[in-house]
């Protein structure tokens, strides 16, 4: 493993080389629209800048980076593309995932051609036990980047549990992307090139090994956990997984908020007596935006930083703290919406035309606010559950 120094420098390194990208992904955000996916090339550029598979656990050739730095690189990415960003920060987030399977999986995963996973965790399919594992059937939605991964990851109830009050038994299946079937229906708003296509299984096989539980998962006890030295395998997936899905957020009103700065800049600069007599309007909304992005940038790092540094001391995250992080995940989020809002606003005409980066950055936005990461009402009703001597509602929790 690497030194403290050693690996902070790395980082810095590499949130530099998602920057000098964000030109690049810009000019290229028509195309991926376009496809409805992001493409192979893009998938290159994040590959030959050293930032793809940085949650590869070490043993398999990782380089052994905090998963902090992956989600700040999605952040930057967000700057120059929404979906290249979201599809970046899942594709990382799986990476940790895969960690947690036992060393025979992990040992064919990292093997095979592409490896690569995408997800949909809600179970909305039904997996029947069958010798030796279960057999999926059914629909799960919702896939980000499935075209640019070799697996997909699907949850699925296999029964209930022996709890008071009882609870789902909530498993989680690694399945190779050759054996199930696309419904191309991402025909959507904002997030068009992350293709989140419906994954479409029947009576697909998937082996015990390949199958891991939502309760081991949560409690840090997953196969994986004997498998690596490094405590983020002996850690829940989920606290981490919250900071991906907004990951991408700050990155997209920052962009809206650089064009907008520079339309307002170049009028300023002309005396335009149109102007003169609005500019204290134009200004007043100028600070609230900053300083909107601003506070939903701080909440964001302060339990980053925090939940970071308690994992990779080896540290169990409080459920206060969990709680804390998904409420300020999702009030940092509500925050930016309205950001956005007013910058659209902001932007005058030229704001609605396709090509213009502030609406692609505010349908991205609003897409990625859909996720039920991004929900305030499921958050908060936890967060006050939780300071008040309950329990969370969400199964990810």
């Amino acid at each position: 493993m690497q030194d403290t120094t050693t690996r902070t420098v790395l980082e810095r390194e590499l949130v530099e080389k998602a920057r000098q990208l964000v030109p690049t992904l810009r000019a290229l955000g028509p195309e991926v629209a376009g496809a409805r996916v992001v493409p192979d090339r893009v998938i290159g550029l994040l590959r030959d800048a050293g930032l793809m598979s940085l949650l590869r656990p070490h043993r398999y050739g990782g380089p052994a980076v905090g998963a902090d730095t992956a989600f700040r690189i999605a952040r930057e990415l967000a700057r120059g593309d929404g979906s290249v960003a979201w599809v970046y920060a899942v594709l990382s987030a799986h990476d940790h995932l895969i960690g947690l399977y036992p060393a025979t999986v992990q040992d064919a995963y990292w093997a095979s051609p592409v490896p690569r996973s995408s997800s949909s965790y809600m179970p909305t399919g039904r997996a029947t036990p069958a010798p030796g594992g279960f057999r999926l059937d059914g629909r799960w939605s919702f896939s980000s980047g499935v075209d640019n991964a070799g697996w997909v990851v699907v949850g699925a109830i296999v029964g209930m549990l022996p709890c008071a009050p009882p609870a789902p038994d909530l498993r989680f299946f690694l399945v190779p992307r050759s054996e199930i079937a696309l419904d191309d229906d991402w025909h959507v708003l904002g997030l068009e090139g992350t293709g989140s296509k419906t994954l479409v299984f029947e009576q697909i096989f998937v082996p015990h090994e390949r199958v891991l539980a939502n309760e081991d998962i949560k409690a840090g006890t997953a196969p994986g956990a004997t498998v690596h030295d490094d405590p983020l395998y002996r850690t829940s997936a989920w606290p981490l997984f919250g900071f991906c899905i907004v990951a991408p957020a700050v990155g997209l009103v920052q962009v809206a908020y650089d064009v907008v700065f520079e339309q307002i800049a170049a009028r300023a600069k002309k005396s335009d007596p149109s102007f003169e007599a609005r500019k204290a309007s134009v200004f007043g909304k100028l600070a609230e935006v900053s300083a909107q992005v601003d506070a939903a940038l701080l909440l964001y790092e302060r339990g980053l930083t925090e939940t970071s540094a308690l994992i990779a001391a080896g540290l169990p995250l409080p459920i206060e703290l969990k709680a804390r992080n998904r409420r300020d995940q999702t009030y940092g989020t509500g925050l930016l919406r309205q950001a956005m809002s007013t910058l659209l606003g902001m932007s005058g005409g030229s704001g609605i035309y396709e090509h213009n980066h502030v609406q692609r950055a505010f349908r991205d936005l609003h897409a990625l606010s859909a996720h039920p990461g991004g929900s305030w009402e499921t958050a908060s009703i936890d967060y006050g559950s939780v300071v008040l001597g309950g329990q969370p509602l969400e199964p990810l929790f």
